[in-house]
């Protein structure tokens, strides 16, 4: 979800995945999926970099909670290259 701010100064939040389309007239109008439409008090460029820093946010933390991102090159579940798994014992 992102704030905005509409026209006449009242704030809400709105899921940026939903937003059908943008035009720029002499306001910033937003088309929702749902056929909603916003007149908002940001330019396109605040809210284009409102919805990029949101999904950017969004995806650094998924990033974190998935733990360390393996070694370049690497295969999860696989050893690394030159490295070869044990046969056993030794002799056979």
């Amino acid at each position: 979800m992102i704030a905005v701010t509409c026209r006449n100064g009242e704030h809400f939040t709105l899921d940026p995945n939903a937003v059908e389309r943008v035009e720029c007239r002499s306001d910033t109008h937003v088309f929702m999926a749902d056929g909603t439409h916003y007149v908002l008090g940001q330019t396109f460029d605040e809210l284009l970099r409102t919805v990029r820093d949101s999904r950017a946010a969004a995806v650094s933390a998924r990033r974190r909670l998935s733990g360390p991102a393996p070694a370049p090159g690497s295969v999860p579940g696989r050893p690394p290259r030159g490295r070869r798994r044990p046969t056993g014992p030794a002799g056979d």
